[in-house]
């Protein structure tokens, strides 16, 4: 339980939009020492409330539904417009947390014919339905990831209700999210279904390139710049593979996520020469409300089917006014900057996937790139990689 957020804050809103239904409750409050405390089970998470959020939890624990509970706390002497708030405040900030979910059935039913599309990742193929109003921009997102199929390996359905939108996976509800965050959102249950039931031994954190039959890849802590680096390369020559995941079979080979990358606005300026047309892409949100674009390459082509070699590693340093350098590393420096994120199947490491991380940096380059400017960064790499 290592996350602690105050709910304590009204937000401005109209009055309740909701289903006279009730939630499912998947929190637990409890009162210690004179602090009211939410517990997410799922999340292994605590936020502390204050009394109103508490006395409105408590609510919709037995079963009340939200107009009623402005109507309880109107006769308790407070303000409609007042109530109203409080309540759409709190059920908002639960809903994004997870903490509550509608238990009205959710359905795709709706006037408009919904919006279908059928993605390939991994070997994996996914459907997702929107309904039409809740389609874009989450289907552009994806769009360069469609392959014509009538049968799918997993179902996810986008429903909205009460404000926000729904995903279920195979009927099954999974989170809710706000519209602008749909994207994210999505992009994040793919990757868990990849993870979850894909084929692979390791799944390393890193951003992968295609040249000459090989792949590159770009390792680094968050703000080494993975994605702003990979789409400036993808501008110089160098085919897409992933922007964020690339998955390693048995033999060390590569296999990339090649989902959309998600552009953060301090990198918006950074790219204005190598996505001249980022700046009309459409503004999404992540959970923490931060703003990104989903940046798809033009030059995006599918990969061959079968895994490529790795033929080279990049870990990543930038700092300000560094001097430009591309050095060698030694081994061990390469397996510690692999491990840095790395996954595998069952959450693990094994001894078949340490071999493979082995095999890999037997037969790869391996360097240290140093950098501030992104365009010495590309002149470095292209040059080692002719």
């Amino acid at each position: 339980m290592n996350q602690h957020e105050t709910i304590d804050r009204n937000v401005a809103s109209g009055p309740a939009d909701h289903s006279p239904g009730t939630f499912v409750i998947q929190g637990r409050l409890v009162r210690v020492r004179g602090q009211n405390i939410l517990f997410s089970p799922s999340q292994q998470a605590i936020f502390a409330v204050n009394d109103t959020a508490a006395d409105i939890w408590r609510s919709l624990e037995e079963g009340m539904p939200p107009q009623a509970i402005s109507v309880e706390m109107m006769r308790n002497g407070i303000d409609r417009l007042e109530a109203n708030r409080h309540v759409e405040a709190a059920l908002g900030d639960w809903q994004r947390l997870n903490l509550i979910r509608p238990c009205a059935p959710l359905s795709t039913s709706s006037a408009q014919k919904p919006v279908s599309q059928v993605v390939a990742v991994a070997g994996l193929n996914i459907r997702i339905v929107y309904p039409a109003a809740c389609a874009y921009p989450a289907v552009t997102v994806f769009r360069h990831l469609e392959v014509q199929r009538e049968t799918a390996d997993v179902l996810l359905e986008v429903v909205e209700q009460g404000g926000r939108v729904h995903l279920l996976r195979d009927g099954e509800w999974i989170l809710s999210c706000s519209l602008d965050e749909l994207p994210v959102m999505l992009k994040g249950q793919l990757l868990t279904e990849v993870l979850d039931y894909g084929a692979y031994e390791l799944a390393l954190h890193a951003a992968a390139l295609f040249r000459n039959e090989r792949i590159v890849l770009l390792c680094g802590n968050p703000g080494a710049g993975k994605t702003t680096l990979t789409l400036a390369l993808v501008h110089a020559g160098f085919g897409f593979v992933a922007d964020d995941v690339t998955l390693l079979d048995s033999r060390g080979h590569g296999v990339g996520l090649p989902f959309a990358p998600a552009v953060k606005a301090g990198a918006w300026p950074l790219l204005a020469e190598y996505c001249p047309d980022l700046d009309a892409v459409p503004v999404c949100r992540r959970p923490d409300r931060r703003r990104v674009r989903f940046a798809v390459p033009e030059a995006f082509v599918p990969l061959p089917p079968a895994p490529l070699p790795i033929g080279c590693v990049v870990l990543l340093r930038r700092g300000r006014d560094s001097k430009a350098s591309l050095e060698p590393v030694d081994p061990t420096h390469a397996l510690r900057g692999l491990l840095n994120g790395a996954l595998a199947p069952g959450g693990e490491l094994s001894g078949t996937a340490f071999d493979v991380l082995i095999q890999l940096i037997a037969s790869a380059e391996t360097y240290r790139l140093t950098y501030s400017r992104l365009d010495d960064a590309v002149q470095l790499i292209t040059k080692a990689c002719r």
